[in-house]
């Protein structure tokens, strides 16, 4: 793990994953920073931690609770820990940084 990170090293550590579409890039405390890049299908179940997706590249649909809206490239897309979320529909070039932070059940507003 190192203190900052390229595009092509994010896409190296995704490549190299367990699941081969997130990697982990920065920790500290309880900041994580990872890579999204999911091929054909988001397999993602709701997170304990709140979580922030920038859209790096790609398009398609991103459903949070019951709601499914389009998203593109330069969206910060903000997910409470515990609801359901996923990217439906995106274009083969999808890829996202993923921001978790604060405490297990999320902060409170």
């Amino acid at each position: 793990m190192t203190d900052r990170m390229t595009i092509a090293a994010a896409l190296e550590t995704v490549r190299a994953s367990e699941d081969g579409c997130y990697g982990v890039l920065l920790e500290h405390g309880s900041l994580q920073i990872g890579y999204y890049r999911p091929a054909g299908f988001d397999p993602q179940q709701p997170h304990a931690k709140d979580e922030v997706y920038i859209v790096q590249s790609g398009h398609g649909y991103f459903v949070l609770g019951d709601e499914r809206r389009p998203f593109s490239p330069g969206e910060a897309l903000f997910v409470p820990a515990g609801v359901i979320h996923r990217f439906e529909d995106f274009s083969d070039d999808f890829a996202a940084w993923v921001i978790f932070y604060g405490p297990a059940g999320g902060e409170t507003p």
